[in-house]
């Protein structure tokens, strides 16, 4: 796996494809691995497969329902989250750039329909078994146990493609903040998180609050919401209760608070959109936000030096891809569109980091190897 260390100039302006709005210009060296999976190296002939793909679709064109989380800039995100606005169906960044280049890689026997999926994330990877969508995207980090519902971990729902963008989870803090390491969090802090999200677990499982299986500290007292009455609290025993990145024990689906026993942890916030996570720390409802590192360093950009990005576990890579159903036509649909994306990545060489610095790449590729 290659690391990519990428320099990006703040003066430089940026390239767009059309009907992709992504100029945001980051003034630090990203800490950004290379798209893929394995050993990062280039097959030879990465491109070779996609002509016996296409072949084996049955009855092209076929129709690909796309659902897209809509809240992940830049790697996947609509311009409004507004679900009654048209705009809210309109795919933008890293994603849908590939997706966009596929179809056109494929001369069109997939053709793709794309949906926005709304806050919050966690779950969306399990839609595409839902009936509605064929397959989802959205910055979903492919983990086996994701593969299942939650209360039923013995039936895969669905299967994960090729990896395609690789993530680092990280803190986002004002420009002032003493935080410079997950060590530094204590209970005199408090750090917002989205439920379900790898964000989430890695922040619980590097301060200490689970162990190593997701088991949360004995004593830790879950403040829970919405469904529940508001307010109720559960406090865990030992080995009760269990938050991952795949979901979480089920009394406790809908928390709201969590704050561990001993002055070693922070108090967990949680949140229901990236911009709450962003706007909480800017106006100190919350020390950090635990987020991946590529939005974290966008919303950074974006608060004109208010904010930072510190505690990057690169310790920790995360693989991310699209979900298909664990079905015949889903596998058929993930093997055509594996080989498409590992044509598109270059067989992992082409990432989010030569996407940022040149947002046509996927779809140069694409005219370049079209197949006759």
């Amino acid at each position: 796996m290659r690391d990519d260390r990428v320099a990006f100039d703040p003066m430089a302006r940026k390239s767009e494809t059309p009907g992709r709005l992504f100029s945001l210009m980051i003034p630090c060296v990203l800490l950004l691995l290379a798209a893929g999976c394995g050993n990062g190296s280039r097959p030879a002939g990465a491109c070779a497969e996609v002509p016996g793909a296409l072949d084996r679709l049955e009855s092209p064109p076929v129709n690909i329902r796309y659902g897209f989380y809509t809240d992940f800039n830049p790697v996947s995100y609509a311009g409004t989250q507004d679900p009654d606005d048209p705009g809210f169906d309109v795919p933008r960044g890293y994603e849908p750039d590939l997706i966009e280049a596929a179809v056109r890689l494929s001369r069109d026997r997939l053709r793709v329909t794309p949906a926005g999926i709304g806050s919050p994330f966690g779950g969306i990877w399990l839609k595409s078994a839902s009936g509605r969508f064929d397959m989802v995207g959205g910055g979903i980090t492919a983990l086996e146990g994701r593969r299942f519902d939650p209360d039923d971990p013995e039936t895969p729902l669905i299967t994960f493609g090729a990896g395609h963008v690789r993530f680092l989870q990280s803190l986002l803090v004002r420009a002032d903040s003493p935080v410079t390491s997950h060590d530094d969090l204590d209970s005199s802090t408090s750090v917002g998180v989205l439920r379900d999200t790898t964000g989430e677990s890695r922040l619980l499982r590097l301060t200490g609050i689970t162990d190593g299986e997701g088991y949360v500290r004995a004593g830790t007292v879950i403040t829970l919401g919405e469904e529940s009455e508001e307010g109720s609290t559960v406090t865990a025993g030992a080995g009760t209760h269990r938050i991952t990145s795949a979901g979480s024990t089920k009394g406790i689906r809908n928390r709201v608070r969590l704050r561990a026993p001993g002055g070693d942890v922070p108090l967990v916030v949680y949140f229901s959109s990236e911009a709450e996570q962003v706007a909480a720390v800017k106006d100190g409802r919350a020390d950090a936000a635990a987020r991946g590192e590529i939005g974290n360093l966008i919303a950074a950009r974006a608060a004109g030096g208010l904010l930072r990005v510190t505690a990057v576990d690169a310790e920790n890579p995360e693989t991310g891809a699209f979900s298909y159903p664990n079905t015949p036509e889903g596998d058929s649909l993930r093997l055509a569109m594996d080989a498409l994306v590992n044509c598109l990545t270059d067989g992992g060489e082409i990432g989010f980091a030569r996407w940022h610095e040149n947002p046509g790449v996927f779809l140069e590729r694409a005219r370049r190897y079209a197949p006759d």
